[in-house]
C-alpha cells in the first residue's frame, strides 16, 4: 500500500503552520578537539571528503542527509499554497523527520493528517486512515525504543526475548503504538510485518505472550533456548557502547604491544572515526583526540592490513555505499606511524578514486610480499563504476592495474572474499553481487603481473540480491568453502520473509554455504548444515565461540527501515556437519541494525569475544554498540599465533596454518587461514585458534604466502600460549602476554 498515491486522490485542504528551528533537525558537531597536529594530507583529505557530500542533490539521493532534506522540504512547504501538492510535500516532510530522528514534530504532522482523514469524506478513507495510523504506529514505537533503549539503556536492551530487565520503564508511547498496531490490523489484517511489531511491543510492556491476539502471535516455542550460555554485552561497561548509526570496526593491536585495539566508524559524514586503545589493565582508552584522525568522518568499512610492511597495521576508509550516482566520495587509506598517530596518505599512495563502496580486501596477490588491495564498487542504472585492483609497488604507493587484471564485470557489488579455493597459493577473489549473479575468479597471476579468471561454472552464482560474504573451511578438510548471504528488497523486507518462514517456510533468501569440491566446483549444502531461514545479513564474522576447532559465525541485520527489527543471528558449528542457531539462548538476538562485526580476545583470557556495530542507515537510527564477552570459550584448550613474514608480507595475510592434534589416540586436523574475516567486518589478523581438549600440537606447519611456498614446521608445541613465528626461523617465541580481565565500571557517552 502506497501512501502517496492516496494522498494524490484525496483533495484536502489541510494547512499547518510548523515552525522548526536548526537544531531540531541537525546533528552536533563532532565532540573531539585534536591534541596532536593533523597533518596537512589528511586535512586535504577532509576537505575531498566534505566537498564531495556537499556535491550531493539531497532530493534525489537516499538514506543520507535527512534533516538537509527535511529543511529543504519546509522550504518548499513555506513556499506552497494550501491544496493537494502542499498536502503531499507535507506528508513526506513528516517521513523525513521521523528518518531524521524529530519524532514529535513528525506524530504532530501524522495525527494532524489523522483527524483530517476521519473528521472529512475523502477517498478510499479507510486505506488512508489505516496508512496513516501505521504510521503513527512506527514513529511511536522509535520513540519508545528511544526514551529507554538508548536513554535508559542496559545490557540486555533490545535483545529478544526481552528480559525483564530490557523491559521498558516509560511506557505511553509504546502503548500508544499498540493501540495503532490493533486499529491498522482491523483493516489489514495479514500484513506479517505488524504482526512482528505488534508482539514486540508486548515484549517490552512485559504483556507478551498472553496479551497478543492469538492470530498474530509468535509461538514462545520460537525463541525456545538450547544448553548454550548466555554471552553479556559489557560495551556500556567498558565505555565502548558508541551510540552512533551503522559503520565498520577494525579489531587488533595497533599499538604493538600485544592487546587488542578498536578502531569504530559510523557512516554519517560527520561522524567521527574513533580509536581506542586497549589499557592492558582490562579497558580501553578513547585515544581519538590524540591520534591525528579528528576531523576524519565517515565510511560504512573498515578493512585493515599493514600495506607498507613496517610493522604497523594501516586501514581503508570505504565510503559512498548505496548513493549511486552521488556516491563519489573518496576512501581513505589511513597510514599507522607507529607511535599512536595515524595520517591519511590516500593521495599520496596513488589510491585516490570516486567510486562508491563498502567493500574491499587486502591480499598479495601476485604473491611478492606485499599486500595489495581489490575494491569492489557499486554500479547502477544511474552510473557505472568498475571494480579496482591495485598492485603495490613496494614504496608505499600503488598503480592501477584494473584493466588488465581479468575482473571487468560490472555490478553493484556488496561484498568481496579472498581465499585459495584450488589450495596452489594463490588467493581467488569471491564477488557478491546485490544485482546479479555472484562471480568466483580464479587467480592466474604469474611473474608478478595479477591476473584473473572467471569460473563460471563453479556453481556460487546464488544467492541473487546477496551481500556479506566469506571464505573459510568449515568442516576442516584442508578446502576453503564459500559463504554468502542474502539481503532484502522492497518486496522482500526482513520482517516480511521472518514472518513468512515462521508461518508456512520461506525457501527464498536464504544465506548459501558453499562446499569447495576440491576441483574449481562447489555444492550447495546450506540446508543439509541447517541454514534453512531467510536472514537478511549486513555485517557479519566469524570466530570460534567455544575453542572446538570449527568455525561459528555471527549475522547482524541492517536493513535500513524502523519497522525492520529483526533478530541478528548466531550459529554454532557442531564438528563441521551442522550448523546450531543459538542466538536467544546465547543472548545475541538483538533487533537493532547490525553492521560491522570483529571476534577477538579483548581480554587474553583464551576466547574470542565479538563487537558490534550497531545503529541504521537513517541519521535518526541510532544505537549503542555491543561488546559480548565470552564465558565458555577457555573451558577449551586454545592457542593464538602471530606471523610475522620476510619474505612474505610482514602480517603474513592468506598465510595457511595446519594444526596436528592427538586427542585420546585419534589425530584430528584444524586448518586456519590468516585475515580479518568476512566482508563487512574486521577480525584481529592474529591466529586465534581453539583446540578443544588437546594438551599439546603434535605438529604445527605454516605454510607462508610468497613465491616460494616456503613453510615453517614445529612439533609438540604446547596449548594456552601466545607464540611469535617469524619466517625464515626454526624457534618460536613465547609472548609474554597476560590475561587482563575486564574491569567493569559505569561509563557515560
Amino acid at each position: 500500500m502506497n501512501s502517496r498515491n492516496y494522498l494524490y486522490l484525496i483533495g484536502l485542504c489541510l494547512f499547518l503552520q510548523i515552525g522548526c528551528n536548526r537544531n531540531d533537525i541537525e546533528g552536533n558537531d563532532n565532540v573531539y578537539i585534536s591534541k596532536v597536529e593533523v597533518s596537512e594530507s589528511t586535512k586535504s583529505m577532509i576537505e575531498k571528503v566534505n566537498a564531495a557530500y556537499h556535491s550531493i542533490d539531497i532530493e534525489n539521493v537516499g538514506y543520507v542527509l535527512n534533516a538537509e532534506r527535511a529543511k529543504l522540504y519546509k522550504k518548499k512547504l513555506d513556499a506552497l499554497k494550501p491544496g493537494k501538492e502542499m498536502d503531499v510535500m507535507l506528508y513526506d516532510y513528516a517521513d523525513e523527520l521521523l528518518r531524521a530522528g524529530n519524532i514529535d514534530l513528525a506524530i504532530s504532522i501524522f495525527e494532524d493528517f489523522l483527524k483530517y482523514f476521519l473528521e472529512n469524506t475523502i477517498l478510499n478513507k479507510e486505506e488512508a486512515i489505516a496508512e496513516v495510523k501505521r504510521k503513527l504506529a512506527i514513529a511511536y514505537m522509535r520513540k519508545a525504543e528511544l526514551e529507554n533503549c538508548v536513554l535508559n539503556h542496559n545490557n540486555e536492551s533490545c535483545i529478544i526475548p526481552l528480559s525483564a530487565k530490557a523491559q521498558y520503564l516509560k511506557t505511553e508511547n509504546v502503548t500508544k503504538a499498540v493501540k495503532y498496531m490493533e486499529d491498522f490490523l482491523e483493516t489489514y489484517p495479514m500484513d506479517y510485518e505488524v504482526h512482528y511489531l505488534l508482539n514486540i511491543a508486548h515484549m517490552t510492556l512485559g504483556t507478551y505472550p498472553d496479551m497478543v491476539p492469538e492470530k498474530y502471535i509468535i509461538p514462545a516455542s520460537y525463541f525456545e533456548k538450547s544448553d548454550f550460555p548466555k554471552f553479556s554485552d559489557i560495551a556500556m561497561e567498558l565505555g565502548l557502547d558508541i551510540n552512533e548509526l551503522s559503520g565498520g570496526v577494525c579489531m587488533d593491536d595497533f599499538n604493538n604491544d600485544g592487546y587488542q585495539d578498536l578502531i569504530i566508524s559510523s557512516w554519517g559524514h560527520k561522524d567521527q572515526i574513533r580509536y581506542y586503545e586497549n589499557n592492558r589493565n582490562g579497558g580501553f582508552e578513547d585515544r581519538t583526540a590524540y591520534s591525528g584522525l579528528v576531523g576524519v568522518t565517515g565510511g560504512l568499512n573498515l578493512k585493515h592490513a599493514d600495506y607498507d610492511n613496517d610493522g604497523n597495521l594501516d586501514f581503508i576508509i570505504l565510503r559512498g555505499a548505496w548513493l549511486e550516482n552521488f556516491g563519489g566520495i573518496p576512501n581513505s587509506l589511513i597510514k599507522n606511524n607507529g607511535d599512536g598517530t595515524f595520517t591519511d596518505v590516500t593521495e599520496a599512495a596513488g589510491l585516490l578514486s570516486f567510486h562508491p563502496t563498502q567493500t574491499a580486501v587486502w591480499s598479495d596477490f601476485n604473491l611478492d610480499g606485499w599486500i595489495d588491495l581489490f575494491i569492489g564498487n557499486e554500479s547502477s542504472l544511474k552510473g557505472e563504476n568498475r571494480c579496482e585492483i591495485y598492485l603495490n609497488n613496494t614504496d608505499g604507493t600503488f598503480t592501477d592495474v584494473s584493466e588488465q587484471s581479468g575482473i571487468d564485470s560490472l555490478g553493484f557489488y556488496k561484498g568481496v572474499a579472498s581465499g585459495d579455493i584450488d589450495n596452489d597459493g594463490y588467493e581467488d577473489i569471491y564477488i557478491s553481487n546485490y544485482n546479479g549473479n555472484n562471480l568466483l575468479f580464479q587467480n592466474k597471476s604469474q611473474d608478478g603481473r595479477i591476473h584473473f579468471q572467471l569460473l563460471d561454472n563453479s556453481g556460487v552464482s546464488e544467492p541473487k540480491e546477496s551481500f556479506s560474504t566469506w571464505m573459510f573451511d568449515y568442516n576442516n578438510d584442508g578446502w576453503e568453502d564459500i559463504f554468502v548471504s542474502a539481503y532484502s528488497s522492497g518486496l522482500f523486507t526482513p520482517v516480511n520473509m521472518m514472518m513468512a518462514n515462521m508461518r508456512q517456510s520461506f525457501n527464498k533468501r536464504r544465506p548459501k554455504l558453499y562446499r569447495n569440491n576440491g576441483d574449481n566446483t562447489f555444492t550447495n549444502v546450506s540446508e543439509l548444515v541447517g541454514l534453512n531461514e531467510p536472514v537478511t545479513t549486513m555485517g557479519c564474522n566469524f570466530g570460534d565461540l567455544d575453542n572446538d576447532g570449527f568455525l561459528d559465525f555471527y549475522l547482524a541485520t541492517g536493513d535500513p527501515s524502523f519497522i525492520s527489527l529483526v533478530p541478528n543471528k548466531m550459529y554454532l558449528n557442531k564438528a563441521g556437519e551442522s550448523f546450531q542457531d543459538v542466538t536467544y539462548s546465547g543472548g545475541f538476538g538483538h533487533i537493532q541494525k547490525g553492521h560491522a562485526i570483529a571476534f577477538g580476545d579483548l581480554d587474553n583470557d583464551g576466547d574470542q569475544d565479538i563487537y558490534a556495530v550497531m545503529g541504521g542507515a537513517y541519521e535518526g537510527d541510532n544505537f549503542q554498540n555491543v561488546l559480548f564477552e565470552n564465558p565458555i570459550g577457555n573451558k577449551n584448550n586454545w592457542i593464538n599465533i602471530k606471523l610475522e613474514g620476510t619474505n612474505s608480507n610482514r602480517s603474513a595475510l592468506g598465510a595457511r596454518i595446519i594444526l596436528t592434534l592427538d586427542i585420546d589416540g585419534k589425530e584430528r586436523k584444524i586448518f586456519h587461514t590468516v585475515g580479518t574475516g568476512a566482508s563487512f567486518g574486521g577480525n584481529s589478523i592474529l591466529a586465534e585458534i581453539g583446540i578443544g581438549q588437546a594438551r599439546e600440537i603434535k605438529e604445527l606447519i605454516v605454510k607462508w604466502p610468497n613465491s616460494l611456498a616456503t613453510i615453517s614446521k614445529f612439533n609438540n608445541v604446547s596449548a594456552k600460549q601466545n607464540i611469535l613465528i617469524k619466517e625464515g626461523s626454526d624457534q618460536y617465541q613465547v609472548l609474554p602476554i597476560t590475561s587482563t580481565p575486564f574491569r567493569k565500571e559505569e561509563h557515560h557517552h
